[in-house]
């Protein structure tokens, strides 16, 4: 690890003063930091300056109400995440994305905004929070904005924030009526592993018109919802096997995935279909 400076803000009007007359420095954020220090170690990034969010109480909010949805702070860490009672209670799928990340303890560590700031194509938060049409609420010196997660991510590492900006929360709206949900990831091992493939189906408004969300990781770039089979399910309570198979095939002709060390693009490619199936049988297996 490279040497670097060590900024501990205790606002949020601080963190952005410093990012802004820092701006033409090498400067990262800080949260859990479970990404950014071993990256710091392997010398894949080498930050002149880390703002370290540790001292702001305000970014650790996680709180659900009806009217607004779930807001998940920059610090509230995958566990808390993952125990809070609502969460178990109208978003099973990011309960279980929180399940599937790393584990036991360092998901003590980990924060679920920190998940999504990395970017990365694997990331377990990812899928969830998407198939949840959840939005990102970004601070920055030219003021303050609610972004789609959908827009935020657009490549391997990369998002659409300045560097002037910084992520609060993330803010996941209430589901329409009874809905369920999974994510479902396909690895080595469940946890401590990256994902080969991630999928998170999640239904809304079960007993009358019900509305299919399906996003997929670790196959693209960056997560995609599968909007074409999206549309071919809506309204559709049980889907038979040969829409199903339809499904499955217009996952994989969106996605784009790549062999690496841990899956070939021939295998990844296969799963995902076989995967999307499964989760959407168990969102409509576990409502029953």
């Amino acid at each position: 690890m490279l040497p670097f400076i060590l900024e501990l803000p205790t606002t949020i009007e601080e963190v952005i003063s410093m990012l802004n007359e820092n701006i033409n420095e090498s400067v990262m954020v800080k949260a859990g930091g479970t990404d950014l220090i071993p990256w710091m170690n392997k010398y894949l990034v080498h930050p002149q300056r880390v703002v370290d969010l540790c001292n702001i109480p305000s970014l650790s909010i996680l709180e659900y109400r009806p009217e607004t949805g779930l807001r998940i702070g920059a610090l509230a860490s995958v566990n808390a995440v993952a125990n809070f009672p609502s969460v178990s209670e109208f978003f099973p799928a990011i309960k279980d994305a929180c399940r599937s990340h790393s584990d036991q303890i360092i998901r003590n560590k980990a924060t679920v905004v920190g998940n999504v700031c990395a970017a990365v194509p694997s990331a377990d938060m990812v899928p969830a929070l998407l198939a949840h049409d959840a939005s990102v609420h970004v601070i920055g010196s030219r003021g303050e904005s609610y972004i789609p997660l959908a827009d935020f991510i657009v490549g391997p590492r990369k998002t659409i924030l300045n560097k002037d900006e910084i992520v609060t929360s993330i803010t996941v709206p209430t589901p329409k009526s009874i809905s369920c949900g999974c994510y479902l990831k396909l690895g080595r091992r469940n946890a401590l592993d990256l994902a080969q493939v991630g999928v998170s189906c999640v239904i809304t408004d079960m007993p009358g018109n019900p509305q299919y969300h399906i996003a997929c990781g670790a196959v693209a770039p960056r997560v995609l919802r599968i909007t074409k089979a999206e549309a071919m399910l809506n309204g559709v309570k049980k889907p038979d096997a040969d829409l199903l198979d339809k499904v499955a095939r217009i996952a994989m002709d969106t996605v784009s995935p790549i062999s690496d060390v841990r899956a070939s693009m021939e295998y990844r490619l296969d799963q995902v279909g076989e995967m999307v199936k499964r989760a959407i049988l168990k969102c409509i297996v576990d409502n029953q």
